[in-house]
């Protein structure tokens, strides 16, 4: 009996010649020392006494001491921890157990590999406690047990905190490259791009003005579309995740909860074929209007966009599906239509304060988009109070049920079409206004509204046009006869 219990004993995942190798190198190499004490934390290694030598290395690494088996085994004695690790025998023994310090990086690998397994097995544990428990809100234990799997396979590089020191050297930089080099890089590339390249560095939206005043839609910020309903704004993100998506060729996921998924496809083939909306409904295309709509499904397919039309969805489902596009298909930009139909984590019963519940959504939204590293737009409605001022001109306060969503947010766009009022007021054309921009100027970008397509397009002013009539035409000019 006895004998059986002990076959079935499992043993966490490890590595113990492989995490002697890796000490071995550290107390034999300052290179390795170097590598394994920037990669490796102390909970990566399994055995006690492996994590105490460990310790004492990355201390001599952090203070710029140099480390060997008699520094180490000196400092460890201070601690009154050389016993417990087995002496300084067990130390002489690890330097000569270090295997070729060349492939150091192979052999930290290995302990960090199993590191990851044992968190896996750690975290299903406590997911496993937690359904056994039945809670009351099965769906919020799904997100926090999809939320600790994630934060496994996204932490895994990340430490407690960064100094600038490390960030200007480069040694913690994303592009591992000291600032200046990399501000020097930036230079050449900006003089290196022609006269009709934007020099932005976020991702471009094709809408020139809005480009230049946003700087493109930078990785980490939630980003706010708000307009009065049949303004436009649905169109006008559907026209965004177009540009980024098809001439950007970046993957774009898109949460739909008003439209089905068909309906927005519907409203992305009128705008990418500018074919209009009633004649791909009823069917009656003309040639050239058919073969436009073919060569925009067949360019359409080469690209990755995620449309997720599921209604209802609680804001913890949102952030599970977005983590899921994210692991799937590297998507990089997100779309929600829109924020009023997003319910909060909560049950039923707790939901007697919309303002809290708004709140909690806007707060979750502005996480998720610095957890993906990612910019996410969020479509919102404005109050009334809109149609009962004069000139109907949105504001800041108009946003609906809550001051967080505007607290929350990095860029706040609202979208104004005056035709919408007085069909003779600026016929097709619209404005957006940048009522709050956390990393620069806020203002208005005019565009050019077809609304038989659903398309927005970047306005050129009429006296421009004029001024390239007039010359273009003055060959022609009596005058100069």
């Amino acid at each position: 009996m006895a004998e059986a219990e002990k076959k079935t004993t499992r043993v966490p995942p490890n590595s113990k010649e492989s995490e002697m190798m890796v000490l071995g190198c550290m107390l034999t190499n300052i290179n390795a020392l170097n590598i394994c004490a920037d990669s490796l934390q102390e909970a990566d290694f399994y055995y006690r006494e492996h994590q105490i030598i460990y310790s004492a290395l990355k201390a001599a690494y952090r203070a710029d001491k140099p480390a060997d088996i008699h520094l180490v085994g000196e400092d460890l004695k201070r601690q009154n921890k050389l016993e417990p690790v087995g002496g300084i025998s067990y130390l002489t023994s690890l330097a000569q157990y270090a295997g070729t310090s060349a492939f150091i990086e192979e052999y930290a690998e290995l302990v960090r590999e199993k590191s990851i397994l044992r968190q896996m097995i750690a975290s299903s544990q406590r997911i496993e406690k937690t359904a056994l428990e039945e809670p009351n809100d099965v769906l919020l234990a799904l997100d926090d047990a999809q939320k600790e799997f994630f934060q496994i396979s996204q932490e895994n590089q990340r430490h407690g905190g960064v100094s600038i020191k490390d960030l200007i050297s480069g040694l913690k930089a994303e592009s591992k490259l000291p600032y200046l080099k990399e501000l020097q890089a930036r230079q050449e590339k900006f003089q290196e791009k022609g006269p009709d390249e934007p020099g932005i560095t976020g991702i471009p939206t094709h809408f020139i003005d809005l480009d230049k005043m946003l700087n493109g839609f930078n990785n980490s910020n939630l980003m706010i579309l708000a307009a009065r309903p049949a303004m436009g704004k649905t169109a006008l993100a559907a026209n965004l995740a177009e540009n980024i998506c098809f001439r950007n060729h970046i993957p774009v996921g898109v949460f739909s909860l008003e439209m089905s998924a068909s309906q927005i496809l519907h409203r992305i083939i009128c705008s990418q074929s500018e074919v209009e909306s009633e004649k791909i409904q009823t069917g009656s295309l003309s040639g050239s209007e058919y073969q436009r709509i073919v060569a925009a499904v067949n360019r359409m397919q080469k690209a990755t966009m995620i449309i997720d039309d599921q209604p209802g969805l609680k804001i913890t489902d949102i952030r599970a599906r977005a983590r899921r596009m994210k692991e799937a298909y590297n998507i990089g930009f997100i779309i929600i239509d829109y924020l009023q139909l997003i319910s909060g984590s909560g049950s039923m019963r707790s939901i007697e304060n919309r303002q809290t519940e708004i709140s909690e959504i806007s707060r979750n939204l502005k996480n998720l988009a610095r957890e993906l590293n990612i910019p996410i737009l969020c479509a919102a409605q404005l109050s009334r109070k809109v149609e009962e001022r004069q000139g109907h001109r949105p504001m800041l306060s108009d946003l609906r049920e809550s001051g967080s969503i505007e607290q929350d947010s990095d860029v706040v766009m609202m979208l104004f079409r005056r035709d919408y009022y007085d069909k003779y007021d600026k016929p097709g054309m619209a404005d957006i206004i940048i009522a709050k921009n956390r990393h620069g100027p806020v203002g208005d970008v005019q565009l050019t509204f077809r609304k038989e397509i659903g398309q927005f397009a970047n306005y050129s002013p009429i006296h421009a046009v004029a001024q390239k009539n007039e010359d273009a035409f003055s060959a022609f000019s009596p005058e100069d006869q």
